[in-house]
């Protein structure tokens, strides 16, 4: 159950298909998200409702697995409480802050916890997220997977890092993830060539970027990029620059890392699971065009780029890959 497009929820409900398929588990999917765009919301999780049902009735699966964000659980979540009252195993992958009880009302968390009734077996992102289920009530099985990507189609071949130039942001356009501040640093910086990937939501912000980025001459912004386009860019990056100032789990930082690529982040959210200051990147404050400054120029050393980008590679490649979860998931699937 889930999306297959639109973002990181859809990029894990996808590669978690991939890895059960690959291993000769047969699956059917409903795409929310897919009903969701030809019909209104209501409308399509009926349908979705209905579908579910269908399948159960024809196929008899053994287990139902949901990918599940924090916004919307309750409808979202009905899908497995249909399950339940089918008789089929439930397991719910929850995309969730760390801190519920921060960024949830108290109804909300009531409601999440309620669901333990029809959940066999809760997937969530983070240790804290752990914590603060455990925390509001949650006694059923609980498993941490981190977010995690399919690294096959990543480059292989990549420029050692203390050999790359450009200072990179890739994300969304907009101010709450930094990218004035990271205007400024460039401006302090005339000789480090830095350059945005990336779409703008909000057409305000959009020309007073553009306006800023008339009078610099060493940035670049290339638009919004996917896939081997993206990646390329990465891996000819020596630093990404990501100072915002509210995230939860970037996947863009675990691709960063896999791809050689050093990341100065700003502390926020569960980015410290990702990211370890001074061990396989740099953290800065948000809103610290100073300590962007400071984080570049001490990255002019090139022995300590690489140690940094050797570690990050280590550890995503431990933590946040396919081969490294694997095995997690088809424990918890049983």
């Amino acid at each position: 159950m889930g999306g297959t497009t639109g973002g990181g929820v859809a990029t894990i409900n996808v590669e978690v298909m991939r890895l059960f398929r690959a291993a000769g588990y047969p699956c059917d999917l409903v795409d929310t998200e897919a009903l969701k765009a030809r019909l209104p919301a209501p409308a399509a999780y009926l349908a979705g409702y209905l579908k579910l049902l269908a399948l159960i009735a024809a196929r008899r699966p053994r287990l139902v697995y949901l990918q599940v964000a924090q916004t919307g659980y309750l409808h979202q979540s009905l899908f497995l409480l249909l399950a339940k009252l089918c008789g089929r195993r439930t397991v719910a992958h929850f995309h969730a802050k760390a801190d519920l009880a921060q960024a949830s009302t108290p109804a909300q968390v009531r409601r999440i916890v309620a669901s333990q009734r029809y959940i066999d077996h809760m997937i969530v992102l983070t240790e804290g997220c752990r914590r603060s289920l455990e925390a509001n009530g949650w006694h059923g099985p609980l498993t941490v997977v981190p977010n995690f990507i399919d690294t096959r189609p990543l480059p292989r071949d990549l420029t050692p890092t203390g050999d790359r130039r450009d200072l990179l942001y890739i994300g969304r356009m907009d101010q709450e993830k930094g990218i004035f501040d990271i205007l400024e640093a460039a401006r302090r910086l005339p000789d480090e060539p830095f350059v945005f990937v990336g779409d703008f939501a909000d057409p305000a912000q959009e020309r007073r970027f553009t306006a800023e980025l008339d009078e610099l001459a060493n940035v670049r912004w290339l638009g919004p990029m996917y896939d081997e386009r993206k990646y390329a860019v990465i891996a000819g990056a020596r630093l990404l620059v990501f100072p915002t100032r509210r995230d939860e789990f970037p996947m863009t930082l675990i691709e960063a890392t896999i791809l050689g690529c050093v990341p100065l982040v700003s502390d926020v959210g569960s980015v410290g699971e990702i990211v370890q200051d001074g061990v396989n990147g740099l953290s800065i404050r948000p809103g610290d065009v100073d300590g962007i400054v400071a984080a570049i120029t001490r990255l002019r050393d090139r022995a300590e780029l690489e140690r940094l980008a050797a570690a990050g590679l280590a550890f995503a490649r431990a933590r946040f890959t396919s081969e490294a979860v694997r095995q997690t998931l088809f424990e918890v699937a049983g």
